[in-house]
């Protein structure tokens, strides 16, 4: 009997441990953050735009193997009020790009209203554009040719890497870039590319997806190797930062982000040499792609976002950091 209740223990403290989440609605410190203890993790609520007319919330689910991310701006559309994310911690960082070999990242993730997500795909598109949701999901990350300014507040440099965006979003150097001219093609999805220079003085560099994605199992890092091959950034940089999360800007009512099943592969080698990235003959700018004439014009409010949430599977998360590499992969009943 003993035996049977330690075990009936055992078995409810290791459902609990899986049943767990933590929500986190703070601007600063420890209200603001969650550091998972089995994974290597920094989850930040991070509404660093916050002008009062709104909330931002993250709730980390099973010690870090899923996240979502509630909030509402009613003001000031235009501007990011937050940037709800997942932080890689790793010893790699700060990584010199001349030795980056694979930048493999994989998810699954989906952006609906709130009081729509249990409803049908037509109903959840109508209310992205009813409640006016403008946001973009992006894989972000900083760099800088001083290794210790790498891992800082203002490193020189940051690319984002646009997974999915609202129609009225559009990227640092809107007016100044050529998508039409430099474009790359990543498992099939063709990135545009825009660089410019935000209100930090940082060079921002943005490649965004000729259409909205939910789920994606692809290596970046030849929009990464894309930039010093053809002259926007030195090679001679050190990557401080990787993170995954969506930027806030607008909507009328709670809107809900949810990610799960990701994974990162950062692959370091010393010895590497690199031969130039096979060209890519440009097309015309699609319509999904923001352009200066679209950013110039106010007369629509469409969005292009996608709701659809393609798993709510929380079966395994593994990261792979190193040079030999490192290997953590956990698997949740």
């Amino acid at each position: 009997m003993a035996a049977v209740r330690r075990l009936t223990s055992l078995l409810f403290l290791i459902v609990h441990a899986v049943a767990e989440s933590v929500t986190k609605c703070g601007n600063t410190g420890l209200t603001s953050y969650y550091n998972s203890t089995t994974l290597p993790y920094l989850f930040y609520n991070n509404p660093w735009g916050n002008d009062g007319s709104g909330y931002s919330c993250i709730t980390v689910n099973n010690n870090g193997t899923s996240f979502d991310a509630t909030w509402k701006w009613a003001n000031n559309s235009a501007n990011v009020h937050g940037y709800p994310h997942i932080r890689l911690e790793s010893s790699v960082f700060p990584l010199p790009i001349s030795q980056l070999s694979t930048l493999d990242f994989a998810t699954d993730f989906g952006i609906n209203v709130t009081s729509a997500y249990n409803k049908t795909a037509d109903q959840r598109v109508q209310a992205l554009t009813t409640d006016d949701v403008q946001y973009d999901v992006t894989l972000d990350m900083f760099l800088d040719a001083n290794k210790t300014a790498a891992t800082s507040d203002l490193p020189a440099y940051e690319i984002m890497i646009w997974l999915s965006y609202s129609y009225r979003v559009y990227p640092v150097g809107i007016d100044t870039s050529s998508p039409d001219k430099y474009q790359f093609i990543i498992d099939g999805t063709r990135f545009f590319f825009f660089n410019g220079t935000n209100s930090q003085n940082q060079t921002v560099y943005s490649w965004l997806p000729d259409t909205n994605l939910t789920s994606v199992d692809a290596d970046y890092s030849p929009l990464i190797h894309y930039l010093w091959q053809n002259n926007f950034m030195p090679k001679n940089v050190y990557l401080g930062t990787l993170q995954f999360g969506t930027e806030q800007f607008h909507a009328t009512e709670e809107v809900l982000f949810r990610t799960g099943n990701y994974s990162f592969n950062l692959a370091q080698n010393t010895s590497q040499v690199f031969t130039d990235l096979e060209s890519v003959s440009p097309i015309a700018v699609p319509s999904q792609v923001p352009t200066t004439s679209r950013f110039q014009s106010n007369s629509t409010k469409e969005s292009g976002a996608s709701p659809a949430y393609a798993k709510d599977v929380e079966v395994m998360t593994s990261v792979w950091c190193g040079i030999g590499i490192a290997v953590l992969v956990l698997s949740w009943l």
